[in-house]
């Protein structure tokens, strides 16, 4: 895409050779440090730091009852009843503001893959959200 553009200031109008239509972005990724981190900490605390935002999201994308009862039966199967907020290091705040950037399905693989290994309940909390998710979209 052309960055002028974007800002006003292309001067070759019909000539640019770069588009000027609108693009998606792409979805954000966690960086290498993010991924550290999440490899690193304990799943409890995976668990509280991902938790708060995988209801924030869910219940944004659909507030029904049905998502609402699939978002606490996973925090309640996480051992995070209520999904309390957790004071946060500096390093766990920034994972957790590129974790408030992922979309749902992003956040709902790191979840799976950073937090749940290892625990059935859990998972299987995991995949009926993932499932009452699905029902509606």
């Amino acid at each position: 895409p052309c960055l002028y553009f974007a800002t006003g200031q292309c001067a070759n109008g019909e000539a640019c050779e770069f588009c000027h239509m609108a693009h998606a972005k792409r979805p954000p990724h966690l960086n290498k440090q993010h991924r550290e981190l999440l490899r690193d900490i304990d799943r409890a605390r995976a668990k509280a730091l991902i938790l708060p935002i995988v209801r924030t999201k869910s219940l944004a994308f659909d507030g029904s009852e049905g998502t609402a009862l699939a978002v606490e039966r996973l925090a309640a199967a996480c051992g995070v009843p209520g999904a309390p907020r957790v004071r946060l290091s500096h390093s766990e705040r920034s994972l957790s503001v590129a974790l408030g950037g992922m979309n749902l399905r992003l956040l709902l693989i790191t979840l799976q893959r950073a937090a749940l290994p290892g625990d059935p309940a859990a998972e299987q909390a995991a995949d009926a959200l993932i499932t009452q998710l699905r029902s509606v979209a």
